[in-house]
């Protein structure tokens, strides 16, 4: 019986991998990946490993459990961490219902470093003590409940990219529309871009490169001190 390891490769930017991920990567008979996983990461891999692109969701787990019973050592590396948004548990939960064994590295999540390649720290003291992270969309497309959201702290809203506009109505029915969002598209990557605008003013700008992020909060206001350059 082989082995699955869920490596977090980090939320874009190559160097941002453990090198605990590394490792696993250099042993792999098998790397399963998406697109979302920076291509340079795949370097890592020995000559012999078979690399496999991930099309779909749906046959993730079936595909990890094929190679694992063929006594392999399998990588699945994911985008972020495993466990943070990343389906990680549940792929777990499934193989080891096989007896397959299951290993999780962590990864730097998305949630901490995007807003801080931004130059905006998450918590401040004075400011802010507090953090909230939602998936906009949830199971079966359904958007969040955004009544269970707090009216004031920091809020980071991930997933709400392809539909901002249903998202952004919802949010001002909780938080001030005058509030500034930092909105965040392909964040640590080399293209990563970010803009800062008022609450109301989001459902103007259309909808969102994937990845992306909003995050809402008075620690917004830090960028322009704590960020290098615009």
């Amino acid at each position: 019986m082989g082995k699955v390891v869920l490596v977090g490769a980090g939320p874009g930017d190559p160097e941002l991998i453990t090198l605990k991920g590394i490792k696993y990567l250099q042993m792999a008979d098998v790397i399963v990946y998406d697109k979302l996983v920076s291509r340079e990461l795949i370097n890592y891999a020995k000559p012999s490993c078979s690399v496999i692109l991930l099309s779909s969701d749906d046959i993730e787990i079936e595909l990890l459990r094929r190679y694992a019973l063929e006594n392999k050592l399998v990588i699945r590396l994911k985008n972020g961490d495993p466990y943070v948004f990343g389906r990680g548990g549940k792929i777990c939960q499934e193989l080891i219902k096989d007896g397959i064994e299951c290993e999780v590295v962590p990864g730097v999540s998305s949630v901490n470093s995007v807003p801080a390649y931004a130059g905006i720290p998450l918590t401040f003291n004075g400011i802010s003590d507090m953090i909230t992270v939602i998936s906009a969309v949830t199971k079966g497309g359904r958007l969040f409940d955004f009544k269970k959201i707090p009216v004031d702290g920091t809020l980071v809203v991930l997933m709400g990219g392809k539909r901002l506009e249903e998202v952004s109505k919802e949010l001002m029915t909780k938080r001030d529309p005058s509030e500034e969002v930092a909105v965040i598209q392909r964040g640590t990557y080399f293209d990563q871009k970010v803009n800062v605008i008022n609450l109301r003013e989001l459902t103007k700008i259309g909808n969102l490169a994937t990845p992306s992020m909003l995050v809402l909060g008075d620690v917004v206001k830090l960028r322009c001190i704590l960020w290098k350059s615009s």
